[in-house]
């Protein structure tokens, strides 16, 4: 049972929304929280003081605090596709930490040209959709999950409506990757997969198989770990 999920079904239990006090969500609990978002009563945010206890952390760093403001606010606008799901919430933060090396900013994958290439031939440039090595240089990782490769950047600037061909870049601004993030994992642009797929009540088990929704098995453990400390990090307050 997670203690921060009972205190969400607390709050809103108070609020008069049918919702069950067992520190489990499930889909009565989320189309509580649902209403009560769009009733604009409440919105999701984060606990930094939690986050600080059970990652260890004394000090936070503002662009880190930014970072995760920013993903907050798209959690809460696509609350009408369960974005404000707690479970969902704690598995993207648990990809962004890991993706962008605990800074939970949008940055670009670590690596010079020449480890770029490697997108740009063979198989791999085939499956990324990628048509050159300049192709696989290009459109190489970006943002809070690492959308790479020509054909990820394509279905994005088709969904966002933001030219990320001419401009992949653009997938480091905050906003914009935020809700590339947020999307991809709940309409399963990445690989068809999305975390409803994978996640029920928010086991552990439902956490290390969510990885498929971005990148196969990659460090799935790492991010199940992260997830269990992120849910406790989830709070919701009156507007």
């Amino acid at each position: 049972m997670s203690k921060a999920i009972r205190a969400i079904q607390a709050q809103l239990k108070v609020e008069g929304y049918n919702i069950s006090l067992d520190g489990v969500w499930g889909n009565q609990s989320q189309k509580a929280l649902r209403q009560a978002i769009d009733d604009k009563k409440y919105k999701v945010y984060f606990d930094f003081d939690t986050f600080k206890t059970l990652f260890k952390v004394n000090r936070l760093e503002q662009s880190f605090v930014d970072g995760v403001n920013g993903l907050y606010e798209a959690f809460n606008e696509f609350n009408h596709i369960d974005g404000t799901n707690p479970n969902y919430i704690s598995y993207m933060l648990a990809t962004s930490y890991l993706e962008t090396d605990r800074s939970m900013t949008a940055i670009k994958e670590y690596g010079s040209a020449n480890y770029f290439s490697k997108y740009g031939k063979g198989n791999l440039a085939k499956r990324l959709g990628n048509k050159s090595v300049a192709d696989g240089i290009k459109f190489a990782g970006r943002g809070h999950v690492m959308i790479t490769g020509r054909d990820n950047y394509q279905k994005f600037t088709d969904i966002l409506g933001i030219d990320l061909i001419s401009n992949p870049d653009l997938a480091l601004n905050p906003v914009v990757s935020a809700k590339i993030l947020v999307i991809g994992s709940l309409k399963g642009v990445f690989t068809t997969r999305k975390l409803s797929d994978y996640i029920t009540y928010g086991s552990y088990n439902d956490f290390v198989e969510a990885r498929r929704v971005i990148n196969g098995v990659d460090r799935n453990t790492d991010i199940a770990d992260y997830a269990i400390k992120f849910r406790e990090c989830i709070i919701i307050k009156k507007v």
